[in-house]
């Protein structure tokens, strides 16, 4: 009798360990008229990935933006170039490019993009994955793995490329192709929850491995495509062809359509670079969208760091200073900014009182003045 108690109580506590177990199910799908809301934090720090295992905890709450990021969830009428893509179920409107995906019960493909070519070489395009690149699986379990592949192949007239690479090539080809080839190991190799800013949730992680490479080919009258990619690396210095092995994770909740968390690494996985996370609904942080060009600090008081977030700015040398309440420079240092880009400063030096921040471009305009608090322990 007593064994079967015991037996009776180790089953029960069993099937309480597998239903903790997220199975993601494709009602997280994207569907149209969903906004995908999200901050990024491009300089993580105290995040702990911990072992591949089974009912884990990861506290990411050390994640910090200035920013949230609404991407809305489209009709594929609603984003240009949809006619290249005729199978498309909905498109997601970037900020380089417009991507079209089509959903079955099992799965999201990203049929493929409009906008910027992925070598960089300054062409606007319909760019399509034959097969599709598988984005998203469900049901997805725990130890679940799944490897796909993809190519595109683009060729375009050279007439086409910008002056300043045309006159750095050695030859003078008629025709450009761009060829892009990608293997994907996707393996979902724990289960746990997951604490970011605003929430906790049941999370099942994706581990995704890549290996890309982008090949360029040239054609010259009638003969055959031959081989470039080797002289474009050496003369035209672009690092997108350079062949690249990406290791990023993927937090997954049925309680969102975004993951939770998707983390970016270098080094072969070694070092985190970057943390996209959900945003709160009740999120009071600005739109990246509507924020006017300038830097951003936060956190706003400040104890020993002080991050500054660019923003929106065109390409040019910023000079971001930082002067006491008397008017007196106590810091300043210059970037390269186009676009976005975030900065982690140490303020330890400064004392704690109210200080103004302020950014200039290369010509000496003053952009913007805000107020910094600085606070001690």
């Amino acid at each position: 009798m007593k064994h079967s108690v015991l037996s009776t109580i180790l089953a029960v506590f069993s099937c309480i360990g597998l239903a903790a177990q997220p199975v993601i199910q494709n009602g997280t799908f994207p569907q149209v008229g969903d906004s995908l809301r999200v901050s990024v934090d491009n300089l993580p720090s105290g995040i702990d990935l911990e072992d591949a295992a089974a009912n884990q905890s990861w506290n990411f709450t050390t994640l910090q933006s200035a920013f949230v990021n609404t991407t809305p969830v489209v009709t594929v009428q609603q984003a240009d170039g949809y006619f290249g893509f005729p199978g498309a179920d909905y498109a997601v409107v970037g900020d380089n490019a417009n991507f079209f995906y089509r959903t079955t019960a099992g799965k999201v493909e990203l049929l493929g993009f409009y906008g910027e070519d992925p070598a960089g070489l300054g062409i606007e395009g319909i760019f399509r994955y034959e097969p599709p690149l598988i984005e998203r699986r469900a049901p997805l379990q725990y130890l679940d793995v799944n490897t796909s592949g993809t190519n595109i192949s683009f060729a375009f007239s050279a007439d086409d490329l910008p002056d300043q690479i045309t006159d750095l090539l050695p030859i003078s080809p008629d025709s450009i192709r761009i060829r892009l080839n990608s293997e994907r190991t996707e393996e979902a190799d724990a289960w746990g929850t997951l604490t970011i800013p605003g929430g906790i949730y049941d999370v099942l992680r994706e581990k995704r491995t890549e290996e890309q490479q982008i090949r360029l080919d040239a054609k010259i009258g009638f003969f055959n495509w031959f081989d470039i990619t080797d002289i474009a690396l050496e003369l035209l210095q672009l690092e997108a062809l350079e062949p690249r092995t990406t290791i990023s994770y993927r937090f997954f909740s049925n309680e969102a359509v975004e993951p939770i968390a998707e983390v970016q690494t270098l080094n072969e996985g070694a070092t985190i670079s970057s943390v996209t996370y959900k945003a709160g609904t009740t999120s009071s942080l600005r739109p990246v969208e509507t924020a006017l060009p300038g830097v951003y600090a936060y956190p706003n008081p400040a104890i020993v760091n002080v991050r500054f977030e660019f923003a929106n700015l065109p390409a040019d040398n910023y000079t971001v200073s930082i002067f006491n309440i008397l008017g007196v420079k106590e810091w300043s240092r210059r970037y390269y900014v186009d676009g976005g880009r975030t900065e982690k400063v140490d303020i330890s030096a400064l004392r704690k009182g109210t200080y103004f921040y302020s950014i200039a471009d290369s010509r000496g305009k003053t952009l913007v003045t805000k107020r910094l608090i600085v606070v001690r322990p």
